[in-house]
């Protein structure tokens, strides 16, 4: 996983040794105790603990925290749902702190109005993963007043990649994470494929080297795998 993408690969490395370091002292440490050490392991990256990230590394799924309690509420899909990855490679981008940077970029306080529209837009997030209704989960993710309209300006032709995908059918799209990486939701992985494929050819036409794959939400989250030589 590429560093400084928009992935999460500083909350999987921070929960992978959390993970691995455990097992291998037995420590027997439970979830509330792991979740706490990747998240202080991610605030050398991110600059402070980011539990959203090592969580859902840790336990997979869906994952919704709650920080007061340090209790975590875990949903497994029942069914497979593709999401696209597209990634521009932006050299920039690379040698700063990004995630610490791309938090930066977010305003301090927002306004009653935006709260509120905002909320709606979370109960409706809620309700497509609850139900795995995908259009209601793509039209729910697409829809930011808080964090999107200011990492935008990261990602270069991100209104027109953003449009291109969702006129070609896409159930939503949004920013990866802290960024560059978008990613693009339908039900049909063959389809997803192809709308990722358009976006990555409208971005390096105009001269960004850019990845793209297609991968699903995962129902499991980190675990022990044996190394056969």
């Amino acid at each position: 996983m590429p560093p400084a993408s928009g992935l999460g690969s500083s909350g999987s490395t921070s929960a992978a040794t959390a993970y691995a370091l455990n097992i291998m002292f037995g420590a027997e440490l439970d979830e509330e105790v792991l979740l706490n050490l990747a998240g202080v392991g991610e605030a050398f990256a991110a600059g402070t603990p980011h539990y959203d990230n090592v969580a859902a590394s840790l336990f997979g799924g869906f994952v919704i925290l709650d920080l007061m309690r340090g209790k975590v509420f875990k949903y497994k899909p029942k069914k497979r749902i593709p999401i696209a990855i597209v990634t521009p490679k932006l050299h920039n981008l690379i040698a700063i702190r990004k995630t610490e940077y791309a938090r930066l970029l977010l305003p301090r306080q927002i306004s009653f109005e935006i709260y509120v529209k905002q909320s709606s837009s979370l109960a409706k997030l809620l309700f497509g993963i609850l139900t795995e209704d995908l259009r209601v989960f793509g039209e729910a993710v697409s829809v930011d007043y808080v964090v999107e309209p200011y990492r935008a300006k990261m990602i270069p032709f991100y209104s027109d990649i953003k449009s291109l995908a969702l006129s070609e059918g896409a159930y939503g799209f949004n920013i990866s994470g802290a960024g560059p990486s978008v990613f693009l939701v339908h039900d049909d992985v063959a389809m997803v494929s192809r709308i990722a494929e358009k976006v990555k050819s409208y971005l390096i036409e105009r001269g960004i080297e850019t990845h793209a794959f297609v991968s699903y939400i995962s129902s499991k989250g980190v675990e022990t795998l044996e190394v056969v030589e």
